[in-house]
């Protein structure tokens, strides 16, 4: 009773809210309507004070579209011209389609039993502009641009607010949404583990003929692989406003110049002749975005009086789009565990943000997974990663049931464990089959060896985080 009435006296000098949101993105207000219950004062904290510079995700897996309706977001969403995404298009190589027939395969999420039937493609900008306009029209809810966290504020060990430029802001819970490179995850005393894993060059595609329209397509062949999808509504002509993320090498020259080069010469001919020509186009005026792809991971997302939430928490490689899908989830299992919660217990809230933690390993565990996996599977850098590619693709061709197991795990429709390995192990099966059939890589007797060797090291390799994680408890089973 003293703590909440010390609180209350901060709160009458107008520098306290119930609950601080440090940062202004789809994380920020997602989380603040996901907390707001029409008594808590929810004051959102964004750095900047115009639109974020920087090229950010863009595909929002069913799951996370779930989560945007939830809370109420999905009509303006709708309205602002957002393209629905219905599924993916892989695309394998030409190299592939030769030596083992490789077929260009759908995904599409009508397939998985119970999920929405399709997604969202959105430009970042757009999405945080329509989210935010949401947020303002959110009685209790303020957002103050401008604002720079410099620190947090603790009492005995617990968080109780944060310092700012404008000085401090107290609250009996903050919770940090500032992005991979969260400095809140620093402040907090959060260790992290990250590992630079190359460059994306993003384009924005106009007047685009996808080859499946509404889907978003994965071309391979090239260093590594172009991923395509539409970011706004068709027009009348059926033509797609569409985005392509182009993954580059860390070791090669970033100049705008020396990029456009490189995507011409090594990347234009991996891609359907409708991608080619507006691509080049892009090119052409030199439409290009950079940003690096990083994996960083952690193991804890909260402290007393604090947590984590979407990219704050860590990220995977942006090939299978879980970016925002995850942060979705987050703010979902934050918002359930905070419900009813009295902020000004700090018992009650400590074991609500346990609750959070313990079921938000559960479910990201299997992403960052599957997000590791299919990267270096579709980039195919050795015998072993070509052989589970040529398994992929002919597990998908097979039948419905494997395609809607495989989307189910890569939009998040399905995270626990046992699913994991069993498409893991099915594939790895095929894989093997293919290989001794000698239609992957070298057809030789050397070569399949070869094959047979690397597919049984990133068995191993795989397992051995699967192991990991069971020991760690973060795996729902």
């Amino acid at each position: 009773m003293e703590r909440e009435a010390a609180l209350e006296g901060d709160r009458n000098r107008g520098d306290v809210a119930d609950v601080v949101v440090v940062g202004g993105g789809l994380s920020g207000c997602a989380t603040a309507m996901a907390l707001a219950d029409g008594r808590r004062k929810i004051l959102i904290l964004e750095a900047r004070k115009g639109k974020n510079p920087r090229f950010n995700g863009e595909l929002i897996h069913p799951t996370g579209v779930d989560v945007l309706d939830q809370l109420g977001f999905l009509p303006a969403l709708t309205s602002s011209g957002a393209a629905q995404v219905v599924g993916f298009a892989c695309m394998p190589s030409a190299e592939a389609r030769r030596r083992s027939g490789q077929k260009e395969t759908l995904l599409p999420y009508r397939e998985i039993d119970g999920s929405r039937p399709y997604g969202l493609g959105i430009d970042h900008r757009d999405l945080v502009e329509v989210l935010r306009d949401g947020v303002f029209e959110r009685l209790n809810i303020e957002v103050r641009t401008g604002a720079r966290v410099t620190n947090v504020v603790r009492e005995a060990e617990r968080v109780v607010g944060v310092q700012t430029t404008d000085g401090v802001v107290r609250a009996p819970m903050v919770v940090a949404c500032d992005g991979r490179h969260s400095k809140m995850r620093t402040l907090l005393g959060i260790d992290e583990r990250a590992r630079l894993l190359s460059y994306t060059a993003a384009a924005l595609l106009r007047d685009c003929a996808l080859p499946h329209p509404g889907h978003g397509h994965i071309f391979l062949g090239a260093w590594g692989p172009i991923l395509a999808y539409p970011i706004a509504a068709p027009g009348a002509d059926g033509s797609e406003t569409a985005r392509a993320c182009i993954d580059l090498p860390l070791e090669m020259e970033r100049g705008t110049e020396a990029v456009i080069a490189a995507i011409r010469e090594s990347y234009l001919p991996h891609v359907d002749a409708g991608v080619a020509t507006s691509l080049r186009r892009a090119l052409d005026e030199g439409e290009l975005e950079m940003a690096a792809n990083y994996a960083i991971y952690t193991d804890e997302c909260t402290v007393p009086g604090a947590a984590l939430v979407g990219d704050a928490c860590g990220c995977s490689h942006p090939l299978t789009a879980t970016g925002m899908t995850i942060a979705l989830h987050d703010v979902r299992q934050l918002g359930r565990a905070l419900d009813g919660v009295n902020v000004y217990d700090p018992r009650a809230v400590d074991r609500a943000l346990a609750q959070y933690q313990a079921a938000r390993y559960r479910y990201v565990r299997a992403r960052e997974l599957l997000a590791d996996a299919l990267y270096e599977v579709f980039r195919g850098v050795d015998d072993g990663a070509r052989a589970i590619q040529d398994g992929i693709f002919k597990y998908w061709n097979a039948s419905g049931e494997s395609r809607a197991r495989s989307m189910a795990l890569l939009s998040g429709h399905e995270s626990r464990l046992p699913a994991f390995l069993r498409e893991y192990l099915t594939v790895v099966s095929m894989s093997t089959r293919s290989v001794l059939r000698g239609h992957v890589n070298e057809p030789t007797i050397g070569g399949r060896v070869r094959s047979l060797v690397g597919l049984g090291r990133k068995s191993v390799e795989k397992l051995g985080l699967v192991a990991r994680g069971v020991r760690e408890g973060s795996f729902g089973l």
